[in-house]
């Protein structure tokens, strides 16, 4: 995607479709704001249940929560920040209906990765994918959302903050033990 310039219209801003879709019932503003959303909400989802399934049905859960409730935002925060809440709060709600069954994560077979690295490379980074992804389903889910949130999603703490519910100094405590447990788990992975 090239970088906006003055001759490129901007895309309108979240609020800007909200509100069109408010006064008018404009479906076509609410298909945009909610396809410009779709695809991060999906991979936080995803780097949360740690499967692919499961991530499509929370995700369809969070936009069908997201519809029902759009009169309930009331824009004191952004609609992402609603929106990251919402898919939060539904990814907790799966995880805890499947507390009793062990995250596991299938990841691609190696040969798909082969013919860029090699097969002996494309193994490594086979075995490395799937002790990461194993490190972080032993964490617990809000240790776990907090890593995503922003080392994935690449959200700032008081972003963080505001999509948990919770301040800023929490997040920052839950970032630093995620990050000491996944470092113990994932030592022998770690050059000194």
């Amino acid at each position: 995607m090239n970088p906006p310039t003055l001759d490129m219209p901007q895309p309108p801003a979240d609020e800007a479709l909200l509100a069109a879709f408010r006064q008018s019932g404009d479906r076509k503003a609410l298909n945009q704001l909610l396809a410009r959303h779709l695809r991060p909400i999906r991979a936080v989802v995803f780097a949360m249940v740690l499967d692919h399934a499961a991530a499509d049905d929370v995700t369809q859960e969070v936009f069908l929560q997201a519809f029902r409730r759009l009169d309930s935002y009331r824009e004191e925060a952004q609609f992402s920040t609603w929106l990251y809440r919402l898919a939060i709060n539904a990814t907790y709600t799966f995880l805890r209906r499947q507390r009793g069954s062990p995250l596991e994560y299938m990841p691609d077979p190696p040969e798909a990765a082969g013919t860029k690295y090699g097969a002996a490379q494309a193994v490594l980074q086979a075995e490395l994918d799937a002790q990461i992804t194993s490190a972080l389903a032993s964490l617990s889910p809000k240790l776990r959302a907090v890593i995503v949130l922003t080392t994935i999603h690449q959200a700032s703490i008081p972003e963080v903050a505001a999509m948990e519910g919770c301040s800023q100094a929490t997040v920052y405590w839950r970032l630093h033990k995620a990050r000491r447990l996944l470092k113990r788990r994932l030592r022998r992975y770690l050059s000194s």
